[in-house]
């Protein structure tokens, strides 16, 4: 399966890279044609969940947006993990078929219940948090003048532009229709708030939210079924990647609970008076602040122009992308009740990937080194290591790249890339590792 796993994400990404360059850009864009090395970019990027971009994502036409969309479903995290699910069901189906002692049989008949009501729930569960967000995104534009002209002023359809958004925040993206990302709407509270708890649903709570259910159901049935849904809340490390014991997960929720807290209090506190939320009311800033808390987990949704925010409220952004909330890379023989601690998982996670990223980090700064002399505000270190770490951890917060920080005159455009976006092609290729890395 390990095999399988990445073989199904290199070569979706180098599929889409290849669809996507074939649909060229957009009439009017800045581009005449893309690269190959920047589709793969970008492909990846969707596919890993990084959310980073070196295309601009009004440059690419609508077919290419609609491909983006499938590659962020196809490589989203609950999504892969139905189908250990669903192999598992078959699985159990063949062995009832093989049962033969009537003992045996019940244990089997069970196990197989417990699968086939469990990849249930999982499924409408995929599709209630999808229908919800996007209908609740979709009003909250209706209902917003500023929000309609934005989109108008951009031919973008509003029904797509709360697609596109609920399918990337839900799969915790990143990716948004508009090049500025959420910028534009940072004063629309009910659709921040929207994609806001649709990131939070599609990674960090979901365990959270998938005990809810099992444990709502159990209470409320009898019978087998109640067999069944005792036997997956009782041992949920057997069944499925995603569900946690019931210690596990509140100290998942209130991890989850308290870093985002923290993140709006440190915000509040460093950046109430930034320039960054000029024109927005008090309850305006709180919502953007708790935003970009659940959004720096993982989302990579931005409604405030980063670069413009205290060095300090970054660094602490880049500390969360980071660390993990939770463990997410345990193998089915180190799933046993005494290897699932979070300091267990903490250790082996950093002990594998520290070295890499420690080498990519060189690399990078090599390959950069001439950027890095020629323009040291923007190719900065502290930059790189921001940009590596959102790559890593699947987000794609991203500080940019600004012509007002160049110190040596000459033509510069602003561009709303990320900021690996504007690298070389070595460097691009070294932050692709961290993706792949870190997915």
């Amino acid at each position: 399966y390990y095999h399988l796993h990445i073989l199904y994400f290199v070569g979706l990404s180098l599929l889409g890279a290849l669809l996507l360059r074939s649909f060229g850009t957009r009439e009017g864009s800045t581009h005449s044609h893309l690269s190959f090395l920047d589709c793969f970019y970008t492909a990846v990027s969707a596919m890993c969940l990084s959310g980073l971009s070196s295309i601009q994502i009004e440059d690419i036409p609508a077919p290419g947006q609609v491909l983006v969309m499938v590659l962020m479903v196809l490589g989203g995290q609950v999504l892969s993990l139905v189908v250990p699910l669903l192999v598992k069901k078959h699985r159990y189906c063949k062995i009832a078929r093989m049962a033969l002692r009537p003992r045996s049989f019940k244990v089997v008949f069970l196990e197989h219940q417990a699968i086939c009501h469990l990849a249930d729930i999982v499924v409408w569960y995929l599709l209630a948090v999808h229908l919800l967000g996007f209908v609740v995104a979709w009003i909250s534009i209706q209902c917003s003048s500023n929000a309609k002209s934005v989109l108008e002023s951009k031919t973008i359809n509003p029904g797509f532009f709360a697609l596109f958004a609920t399918i990337s925040a839900f799969n915790n993206v990143g990716f948004v229709l508009t090049n500025e990302n959420l910028v534009a709407f940072n004063t629309n509270s009910v659709l921040l708030l929207d994609l806001g708890l649709v990131i939070l649903l599609g990674n960090t709570l979901f365990p959270v939210a998938l005990r809810g259910i099992l444990w709502l159901v159990h209470r409320y049935t009898t019978g087998t079924k109640k067999e069944v849904y005792t036997l997956l809340l009782e041992h949920p490390r057997k069944y499925y990647l995603h569900l946690f014991p019931k210690t596990a997960t509140l100290w998942l929720l209130l991890a989850v609970t308290g870093s985002n807290a923290l993140g709006g209090l440190i915000f509040c506190a460093l950046d109430w008076n930034n320039e960054a939320l000029d024109g927005l009311r008090p309850g305006e800033k709180l919502v953007n602040g708790l935003f970009q808390a659940f959004s720096t987990r993982s989302g990579g949704m931005n409604s405030l122009n980063l670069v413009e925010l205290s060095q300090a409220m970054l660094f602490f952004y880049c500390v969360m992308m980071y660390i993990k909330p939770y463990p997410v890379l345990l193998r089915g023989e180190q799933s046993r009740e005494d290897d699932t601690t979070l300091l267990t998982q903490s250790r082996r996670n950093l002990a594998n990937d520290n070295t890499f990223l420690f080498l990519l980090v060189v690399f990078i700064s090599i390959s950069l080194n001439s950027q890095m002399e020629k323009d040291p505000r923007n190719f900065n270190l502290f930059a790189i290591l921001f940009e590596v770490a959102s790559a890593y951890g699947c987000v794609g917060l991203t500080l940019g790249y600004s012509c007002n920080l160049r110190l040596q005159p000459g033509h510069c455009k602003d561009t709303t890339l990320s900021f690996s976006g504007t690298w070389n092609a070595p460097g691009k290729m070294f932050i692709i590792a961290v993706m792949f890395i870190g997915r």
